[in-house]
């Protein structure tokens, strides 16, 4: 009797513990989720990031600079694996692959990125920004962090404003100082519609190619120039095959570092955080790089062959005014009030004026 009591003791005990570590296995589970229910804290993640332009460009380096951080602040269970100069797709193909959750997170350009986001379009018209700081100001105030929260609509999440930088234009048949010199040139856009447009407006013949097709189009004749920053016409060699450069500044040009809504909703809150802080620090890594990149950038280019034009102040003048009818013709075609509202937050008069 003894001996079948101590048993069924042993028993109680052996199911008592059962259920205490039951409970302790899903209290632990549960614990390191964010408030929807999300993944565990400790759980390895994987984060596939990509985006179209080469190792050489700042934009890789601040990817490189994001995945360090990531990796380092969730010591080691976030990380972060990076496609870079198109593996995974043009542009377009990028973001909707994020927005399908086949990769986690991308840097597009906010031209094609407006395709996904309507408000976006304010930033493709010309001239809008006099200089960077200028530019960090408003995408980092209010009005920028609001523009990031229309992308939810397409399921995903804006984490970030990095930048490309200014847009210039090149060619390949002479030098080009003003509008009037640009007559049926035949331009590769990106497929951006106010892109396309407004190289209508000012004379040329806009060709809409995607990036990865550009040094190919220029090459043979598909095109007569480009209109990028300088950091992409080198990683690009597009000055070997169009080495006339004006310096227009047409376009300040930002991207923007999305990811996956379901992927990045479905983290912990810690995990966020660490995602948020790294592309945070990030933007400012990036910022710093660019800041004398198009100085050296052009020493480079002019020591393989391209041939510089610098614009007076008149002949600068002379596009601004050239993108008047532009404004006019194309504000009610986007979201007309945050049109104004961003040239009103960069104190941008000549184009209020004349869209109000």
């Amino acid at each position: 009797m003894l001996k079948k009591g101590l048993y069924f003791l042993l028993l109680a005990f052996v199911a008592i513990t059962l259920v205490a570590c039951s409970k302790t296995n899903t209290t632990s589970s549960s614990s390191g989720g964010a408030s929807n229910g999300s993944t565990s804290s400790d759980k390895k993640i994987t984060i596939m990031a990509a985006h179209v332009v080469s190792t050489e460009t700042t934009q890789h380096k601040a990817f490189m600079e994001f995945k360090r951080l990531v990796e380092e602040r969730s010591d080691g269970r976030i990380e972060v694996d990076i496609y870079p100069d198109g593996q995974l797709g043009g542009e377009r193909e990028m973001i909707e692959s994020t927005q399908a959750g086949n990769i986690q997170m991308s840097s597009p350009s906010v031209g094609v990125l407006a395709n996904f986001s309507s408000a976006l379009q304010i930033f493709d018209f010309p001239f809008i920004f006099k200089d960077s700081e200028t530019a960090h100001k408003v995408v980092d105030g209010e009005f920028g962090q609001e523009l990031l929260k229309g992308l939810e609509q397409s399921g995903l999440v804006g984490l970030n404003y990095g930048e490309l930088g200014y847009r210039h234009l090149s060619n390949n048949k002479g030098e080009i100082v003003t509008p009037d010199d640009i007559g049926g040139l035949k331009i590769r856009t990106m497929e951006v519609p106010m892109h396309i447009a407004y190289w209508k407006e000012v004379g040329a013949n806009p060709t809409p190619l995607a990036f990865t097709e550009v040094f190919t189009g220029l090459s043979q004749g598909v095109v007569d120039g480009v209109e990028n920053v300088l950091g992409l016409i080198h990683s690009g060699k597009f000055h070997e095959v169009s080495k006339y450069i004006t310096t227009t500044g047409h376009i300040y040009d930002p991207e923007i570092y999305i990811m996956n809504k379901d992927f990045f909703n479905g983290l912990s809150k810690d995990n966020q955080e660490i995602i948020q802080s790294s592309i945070n620090d990030t933007v400012t890594y990036l910022r710093e790089l660019n800041s004398t990149i198009d100085a050296e950038l052009r020493v480079k280019l002019e020591e393989e062959g391209a041939i510089f034009r610098d614009l007076t102040y008149d002949e600068y003048n002379a596009w601004i005014e050239a993108s008047v009818p532009f404004y006019k013709k194309n504000a009610d075609k986007v979201d007309k009030e945050k049109l104004i509202q961003l040239l009103e937050a960069t104190g941008n008069d000549k184009f209020l004026d004349a869209i109000k």
